[in-house]
């Protein structure tokens, strides 16, 4: 009897498997698509264009949500649609670019805590302007966004946009939720005192990381990199969850 035992077939095995982890929850663990890098095109260094699935991501979705970090730079860039510029611009976008791009379209990279590794590159939300300006983008960025297209345009010395079908908002760069204070305002706008190596600490510019080796008096161009990840809430933990980020562009800040 006891050789008999030892001979359990695997299938009988697999099948105690499966149980196992179904009665652990494995199988509940909440999944949000992203949105594919093949839905957004990019031109030149100034616009790009984002057709949401219309699909919701995962039946936890609450919004989409989009990270960026700028980078000051002595190099203009007519186009930035390769990533073969970003050394060129700055090592550190480079290097940031290279830590995401591994999950970008993954299929295992899942249910990885992608606010978490933004944040450990310094990235910060993007936010619209307005009084409450986190509730704003959540709310347009919400599941009404299904099936429309983003316009991201950084084309003329206006203050950069967010177009979704035929409504327009001004982006605006992050405060910490106060912790800092972006000077010389929160628009998307290159300047002196956006650039200024002076302002580029955790107390004013804390989303603009510097570009060592310009000389005094040397060109300082401004560019801001920018990504769209699907955001859930996975009720078991109280916690969100995250799909793996795209590409947004990589613009450059007019004057």
């Amino acid at each position: 009897m006891a050789k008999k035992s030892q001979n359990l077939p695997c299938s009988l095995f697999f099948v105690f498997c499966s149980l196992l982890l179904w009665s652990c929850g494995i199988e509940d663990i909440p999944f949000i698509d992203p949105i594919p890098q093949g839905n957004i095109t990019q031109a030149m260094n100034n616009r790009a264009f984002v057709r949401i699935p219309a699909d919701s991501p995962g039946a936890t979705f609450t919004n989409f949500a989009v990270f960026y970090r700028i980078y000051v730079s002595d190099t203009l860039q007519a186009s930035t649609t390769s990533t073969s510029v970003y050394s060129a611009i700055n090592s550190t976008l480079a290097s940031d670019y290279n830590s995401f791009s591994g999950y970008i379209d993954s299929t295992t990279q899942v249910n990885v805590d992608m606010e978490r590794v933004f944040q450990n590159r310094r990235y910060r939300y993007l936010v619209l302007e307005d009084t409450n300006p986190i509730n704003k983008i959540n709310t347009v960025l919400s599941e009404s966004s299904f099936g429309q297209s983003l316009v991201f345009d950084f084309s003329s010395s206006k203050r950069p946009t967010m177009t979704l079908e035929n409504n327009t908002y001004t982006l605006w760069r992050s405060d910490g939720g106060g912790l800092f204070s972006p000077r010389p305002d929160r628009y998307f706008l290159n300047s002196n005192e956006l650039s200024s190596p002076d302002n580029i600490n955790d107390q004013i510019n804390a989303d603009v990381v510097n570009k060592t080796g310009i000389p005094d008096g040397g060109m300082r161009y401004t560019y801001v990199a920018m990504f769209i990840v699907a955001v859930g809430f996975n009720p078991s933990t109280y916690s969100n969850i995250y799909s793996t980020p795209s590409l947004i562009h990589v613009f450059l800040l007019p004057d």
